[in-house]
């Protein structure tokens, strides 16, 4: 069995079992209604003949180019409507109904008329289990799970094929609460009914190392790459050996799956392996190879936006800017609805100093992230120096204040939040933010002489002269360092060593200090 389509076992629904239609052709199933119709005339208040008759529509709202005059589902709906108005303790007419509505598409009612069979027939396991494909259908998962569980519990005298479809709808409802021990385990008394069953080994194996137990099935699925021929299994060997930091034998087993792939034509899962080789590559430091393999990936399905994705970021690692940029654009124009794209992009953006673009980028991939506090931070954090830039300094503020409230240890926020507070003439506010900045991050030059002119505008001197000379001492001074060294030294009162200031930023062809030497002295 290939494994390509995994997953797509569909769930169905329970049918009536109380007149064998199935095997009916369309003229001896159309024969059979009209008989049928003849008899609920002549004998109306005969519960059994509605639900035959229930029964033989459903089956003919299953077949194509048959002509009864009538919908099917609707006439196999009021005939189990006629029979439960005679009997409403009949079951199959509560069932009937249940499997009409459920085709028509009204799930509500569906579930009422499966809520019945289960009320007064307890241990139908046909009532459980439809009910729970309902509650699926109308994705209450806690419930289905429940019903699920419950048909199990029910199942006496019912065939191994519709266990196994139980417990494959259980397993799906577990998923999609995200308890992957559950959905293995699931998956494995599905195993017992079907052993051997190539799919269910690789669902289970999947929902395993989804439950952080990979390592338990790696025999299994070891055995199961020597057979089946699919590269999602070899895919799945390798993601269970990333987890335990066997990043080698993670890309041995990705290589085999991008062989399979690429034998079998299957170009977009080609290309997705090649972008889980490429992260291999970039997460070991070797960020050229990852690049080779990312524009590898984007040649082979250039419909893929995590390949171009995945190849601006690693642009972005490598400080190459204007290639993330135009990486990023052509993931944005395949995928427009990834918080992580648009950050990314923002990211690019800002880099190179287009405020207007990195706002946009930033405020979309804010709409896009819930629950993820870090990635919402950082975007923010984006908005605020797009602000900045763009000269909105109160709401830079804002929206700075922000970022530093989620993350006090964040210099740069710190840094900017200072800036804003700065152009806003908030001088001693600034001072605070600044400070905070040079304390989380002693080495940054930018945050230590903004910090000295924030000392200077809000006259605090020495302070002032402190920070300046630190600037000299890390750096060798430039010309600007030591003109505002110069101030701090004068407004103190302190002209000859604000005159000697003055005089090596002259040196280095400053003009205001050549001004300010001939003004002041």
């Amino acid at each position: 069995m290939s494994l390509a389509k995994r997953g797509t076992m569909l769930i169905l629904l329970a049918s009536l079992v109380t007149v064998a239609f199935a095997q009916l052709d369309r003229v001896a199933l159309t024969e059979t209604i009209d008989r049928l119709r003849q008899e609920v005339v002549q004998n109306p208040n005969n519960a059994g003949t509605w639900i035959d008759l229930g029964q033989a529509y459903l089956e003919a709202s299953e077949l194509t180019r048959i002509d009864l005059n009538v919908d099917p589902l609707e006439a196999a709906r009021e005939s189990f409507t006629e029979a439960i108005a005679l009997d409403y303790r009949n079951g199959d007419a509560h069932l009937g109904l249940g499997l009409a509505e459920f085709e028509r598409g009204d799930f509500v009612a569906a579930l009422f008329a499966f809520n019945e069979v289960t009320r007064l027939f307890p241990e139908r396991f046909d009532g459980h289990y439809n009910r729970a494909v309902t509650l699926a259908r109308l994705q209450r998962p806690d419930e289905a799970v429940a019903a699920f569980q419950t048909a199990l519990e029910r199942r006496d005298q019912t065939s191994d094929a519709r266990i196994v479809e139980t417990y494959l709808g259980l397993a799906r409802q577990l998923r999609n609460l995200e308890n992957y021990a559950e959905v293995a385990s699931a998956y494995g008394s599905a195993l017992e009914l079907r052993p051997g069953d190539e799919e269910l080994i690789f669902l289970r194996s999947e929902a395993q190392y989804l439950a952080g137990n990979g390592l338990e099935a790696l025999p299994e699925l070891t055995e199961l790459e020597a057979t089946s021929n699919d590269f999602q299994v070899s895919a799945l060997i390798a993601d269970i050996y990333v987890e335990a930091g066997q990043v080698e034998r993670a890309q041995r087993a990705l290589e085999r799956a991008r062989r399979i792939a690429e034998e079998q034509g299957e170009r977009a899962e080609e290309a997705n392996i090649l972008v889980k080789l490429a992260i291999l590559q970039r997460d070991l430091g070797r960020n050229g190879e990852a690049v080779r393999l990312l524009l590898n990936a984007t040649d082979t399905d250039p419909l893929s936006w995590q390949a171009f994705y995945n190849l601006g970021i690693s642009y972005l690692e490598s400080g190459q800017s204007r290639s993330a940029r135009n990486s990023l654009e052509n993931a944005l124009a395949l995928n427009t609805t990834s918080g992580e794209l648009y950050l990314a992009l923002a990211t690019a953006y800002d880099r190179l100093n287009e405020p207007q673009d990195a706002l946009r980028s930033a405020q979309a991939a804010l709409q896009r992230f819930r629950n993820e506090p870090d990635l919402e931070t950082e975007a923010r954090f984006v908005v605020g120096r797009s602000l900045y830039r763009l000269g909105s300094y109160q709401e830079a503020l804002l929206t700075l204040e922000r970022v530093v409230a989620a993350e006090p240890e964040n210099a740069p926020a710190q840094l900017w939040a200072g800036l804003a507070e700065y152009q806003l003439g908030n001088f001693e506010d600034a001072v605070q933010f600044l400070s905070r900045a040079v304390q989380l991050d002693p080495g940054s030059i930018e945050a230590l002489i903004n910090l000295g002119a924030a000392y200077l505008a809000s006259e605090q001197y020495e302070d002032a002269e402190v920070v300046y000379n630190e600037v000299i001492d890390l750096t060798g001074g430039s010309p600007e360092t030591f003109f505002n060294l110069g101030w701090a030294l004068l407004l103190q009162g302190e002209r000859n060593a604000a005159q000697n200031a003055w005089q090596q930023s002259a040196s280095l062809n400053f003009t205001p200090a050549r001004e300010a030497l001939a003004e002041y002295f």
